[in-house]
């Protein structure tokens, strides 16, 4: 079974534009899939295109009744995914901003097959790329990256910042009962949740991989939600609270 985690936040144009794409994908595959959207208190009309979307697709959802932020959204997301999978399932994430193609999936969840743990979706593998991003905002992620490749090192592993990733529900399910209220430290730091889950698998010894996917960025249909000060500031708690650390005990 393939689990697909939306977290959502005034979403509702990307989230009917993503859910028909990942049944066609997966319905191609022949692959048993669920997809869980937690609505993270939106304005919008996200829960009600949830709604619609659950009486076609296999899709159930979940709602914060106020915004909690990215981090908070994806520890409750993860946390459901990881309690109700087989420890043998896939669970996908990615932003549900219609940014990320499903087709990419594939590619990751052959990895998961191949014995990997976690198969990241990287714009910086031989083969990924990007596209409709600012200059300024791809050289800050590409600095991210670096920046945080030089405190957490991961061999073959060049992207930090993207949540496009496919995990094995089992080391998920280990995560959680090893870290419990600790899984992620910096909920309130909202796209910093990203990297922090990342080195949390690092201090599993978790088998990580790369395989290449281009960020769309022009298929955005609203702004970015991301603030890059409190990000970056983020990335220096990161530091500060796992720099050293080189295992979960």
């Amino acid at each position: 079974m393939i689990w697909v985690f939306l977290p959502a936040y005034n979403e509702e144009v990307a989230l009917e534009r993503l859910v028909p794409k990942f049944d066609a994908e997966l319905s191609r595959g022949a692959e048993l899939y669920k997809i869980v959207v937690l609505d993270d208190g939106s304005t919008d009309g996200t829960a009600e295109a949830a709604r619609r979307l659950g009486m076609v697709y296999p899709l159930t959802l979940l709602r914060h009744e106020k915004n909690q932020g990215l981090g908070r959204t994806m520890i409750d997301g993860l946390e459901h995914c990881a309690r109700e999978a087989a420890p043998g399932d896939a669970v996908v994430t990615l932003d549900c901003d219609d940014t990320h193609e499903p087709k990419y999936v594939h590619a990751a969840l052959a990895k998961l097959r191949e014995g990997a743990d976690v198969a990241i979706l990287s714009r910086y593998a031989p083969g990924g790329g990007e596209k409709g991003l600012s200059p300024v905002r791809s050289v800050l992620s590409r600095g991210a990256g670096l920046f945080l490749k030089v405190f957490f090192p991961i061999p073959g592993v060049q992207e930090y910042s993207c949540g496009y990733r496919v995990f094995r529900a089992s080391i998920l399910k280990r995560a959680f009962d090893t870290f419990g209220e600790n899984f992620v430290r910096l909920p309130h730091k909202g796209f910093v949740v990203t990297p922090e889950i990342l080195i949390k698998m690092r201090l599993l010894d978790a088998r990580i991989v790369e395989v290449p996917f281009t960020l769309d960025y022009g298929k955005k249909p609203g702004k970015s939600k991301n603030r890059p000060l409190k990000t970056i500031s983020g990335y220096f708690s990161l530091v500060r609270l796992y720099f050293g650390r080189t295992s979960a005990r």
